[in-house]
């Protein structure tokens, strides 16, 4: 048995510390229910937020044969927490276990909120820390041996199987719970005393499928073969407030100083003018491509699918979100016409938001070369037919009448890149004459299309709700 090692403790009594944690956000005087992280920390790169993960971790939390975990009495420090691993790439789950303090005058157990990270996302946690705790290190690297083996937990990947969908299909497909090769598993799944893990529920889908020779279960087996997929974490919601907000508008959000789309997690949308539309899909032209990604445009539409094949290696599941209460008319990327959308969309499918999207603009989003070649290569939905629409159906069927032009900028770029400059092409674009190309949009679009064009139009923009907005920013 190892010896307990006891800590020090380390007591400042200073009053200019006060300031100090007033600076970072800290209400002063706190507790352990009101600890919380600065704001500052969620401005860090990866390697900062690394390093006071390993700390806090070091400090309050954990690693046993499950995995590794933290106890706090603030559940405000437990929601960043999760946050900030997710910045590292660590899914984590928030619950509530009963505890007391070890190093007060407490006799009875209260709640605490416990952050925990199991299975898979264990290996990804040790590969951005290293505890300098030198048992919670050895268990930490336990752990990962362990689960690169395959072996996990049987206890903590549950997923919310509904009793009845599963009784029904158990029944439908004359097995009784018995006859399943696991009564006790089939028992618990029916009459919900607890939740089947992940294993389980794909012994029984792998079973139900063996046995559906009609199909008359499939829809049934697909939803539950879904359950179990690797791609979710499923965390239980305890509680849902709706609240008012704080502020009466939406931001316009952009990234500072970088030359990404990504930002603290966010992924915005931005215009372009080779490739007709833009939305989702476009995104990853803007973060997965280097600064000679101008390359790329006189085959953006091939460009475009080979990145969807890159960015669902990359990140299998992403939630996109599109901007669209001011959309951008005509010649894109730099002299578009505003046009009044209100609109917002969400899809967890990026070629069905841009579809929908390129339909309310009017386009037919078969017609545009990128989103067909994504749908025939299965990597999402192009045809509006087969795209569920939830929220506000009629505003998702409207055609704005949208055209498609270009700029004198795209029209020469496509001049060089395709059209009678090609021969040129390596000289004016491949070599290091190719700043002149920014030099003659930079001259174009500021002293020349915005002094006689633009500011008309900026200033028509202005006159509307949302340009009043953006003015009082």
């Amino acid at each position: 048995m190892e010896p307990r090692i006891r800590g020090n403790e380390i007591y400042f009594d200073a009053l200019n510390l006060r300031p100090f944690f007033e600076a970072l956000g800290f209400t002063v005087p706190t507790n352990s229910a009101t600890k919380a992280v600065p704001d500052i920390l969620f401005k860090c790169p990866d390697h900062e937020i690394a390093a006071f993960i390993q700390a806090y971790f070091d400090g309050d939390g954990t690693v046993d044969k499950c995995g590794a975990c933290a106890t706090t009495k603030s559940w405000r420090l437990a929601g960043q927490i999760q946050m900030l691993l997710s910045r590292l790439g660590v899914i984590s789950f928030v619950g509530t276990t009963w505890s007391r303090a070890t190093n007060g005058r407490m006799t009875e157990k209260q709640k605490y909120a416990r952050i925990a990270v199991y299975g898979d996302d264990v290996v990804v946690l040790a590969g951005h820390v290293r505890f300098r705790c030198a048992h919670k290190q050895r268990n930490l690297e336990r752990l990962v041996t362990r689960r690169r083996r395959g072996r996990r937990p049987s206890n903590w990947d549950t997923i919310p199987v509904a009793p009845a969908l599963f009784r029904m299909t158990r029944r439908g497909l004359g097995l009784t719970q018995a006859s399943s090769g696991r009564a006790s598993t089939a028992n618990n799944i029916e009459n919900g005393y607890t939740e089947p893990t992940r294993a389980a529920v794909r012994y029984f889908v792998d079973l139900f499928e063996s046995l559906d020779s009609s199909g008359r279960f499939a829809d049934e087996i697909a939803y539950m073969r879904f359950l179990a997929s690797e791609d979710i974490a499923w965390d239980r919601v305890d509680e849902v407030l709706n609240e008012p907000t704080d502020v009466s508008f939406l931001y316009d959000l952009s990234v500072e100083g970088t030359h990404s789309f990504v930002g603290n997690g966010v992924i915005l949308h931005n215009t372009h003018g080779h490739s007709r539309t833009t939305g989702a899909i476009k995104n990853a032209f803007g973060g997965l491509l280097k600064e000679v990604r101008h390359y790329a445009h006189e085959f953006i539409h091939e460009v475009m699918v080979d990145l969807m094949y890159m960015q669902r290696e990359l990140h299998p599941s992403v939630l996109a979100v599109m901007d669209g209460t001011v959309m951008g008319d005509g010649a894109g990327p730099r002299t578009m016409v505003p046009r009044i959308g209100n609109l917002i969309l969400a899809s967890a499918d990026q070629v069905a938001i841009d579809a929908i999207a390129a339909r309310i603009m009017g386009f037919d989003p078969l017609a545009i070369p990128y989103l067909r070649m994504c749908q025939e290569r299965g990597l999402g939905v192009a045809d509006p037919k087969r795209i569920e629409i939830l929220g506000d159906t009629d505003a998702a069927s409207i055609s704005m009448g949208f055209k498609t032009s270009r700029s004198l900028v795209i029209w020469g770029d496509q001049l060089i890149r395709r059209g009678p400059l090609r021969p040129l092409k390596r000289l004016l674009l491949h070599s290091p004459l190719v700043v002149w190309a920014p030099f003659a949009s930079n001259v174009y679009h500021d002293l020349l299309w915005y002094p006689t064009i633009g500011r008309a139009r900026i200033r028509t923009f202005a006159g509307t709700p949302w340009g009043r907005l953006f003015e009082t920013y």
